[in-house]
């Protein structure tokens, strides 16, 4: 499993290098930083499909309205040769008056990266109108149906998505 994960941060390393657009902003919380109070109607604004671009290949995201606290979402990525890369799923979550992102990753096969009960989590580091900021991960609108999204890799780098919302059909 940790080939398949090095592999996959040098893929983010090597897509993210080839791409040469505007990119949002990447925060990071001070090392003894605390998050700053927020609730999850913050993040509406990202309800809704999403398709785009990133890390090589095609993306789609689909982010469900708030419920309970939380927001529900799913993510996965293709191969310019069509082939499924990797799926993801997350909640945006209020925790302590603030909020946090929690990511799993799985394999196309739903085999997950992280241990049964291990996720990766994003703290809050603040909220803008149409933008939010977690340590090592924004998700920002560019327009009235366009966003763009950057997460930081560790020491390989970052990687940038841009997307449309696109409607159900």
């Amino acid at each position: 499993m940790n080939m398949l994960k090095s592999l996959f941060a040098a893929y983010f390393f090597f897509a993210a290098a080839a791409q040469a657009e505007d990119k949002v902003e990447i925060k990071s919380l001070a090392e003894d930083g605390v998050s700053p109070p927020a609730s999850i109607e913050a993040l509406s604004w990202m309800v809704g499909y999403w398709e785009g671009e990133g890390l090589g290949g095609n993306v789609a995201e689909l982010v469900a309205p708030p419920a309970g606290g939380q927001m529900m979402a799913s993510f996965y990525h293709v191969k310019e040769d069509g082939e499924l890369n990797f799926y993801e799923f997350y909640t945006f979550a209020e925790i302590d008056g603030s909020l946090v992102l929690r990511i799993k990753h799985f394999s196309p096969d739903l085999v997950g990266w992280e241990e049964k009960d291990k996720f990766v989590e994003f703290p809050l580091v603040t909220t803008e109108e149409n933008a939010v900021y977690f340590d090592g991960l924004t998700f920002a609108m560019t327009g009235p149906d366009t966003m763009q999204a950057a997460v930081n890799i560790s020491e390989q780098g970052s990687a940038y998505f841009t997307y449309q919302r696109t409607p159900l059909e």
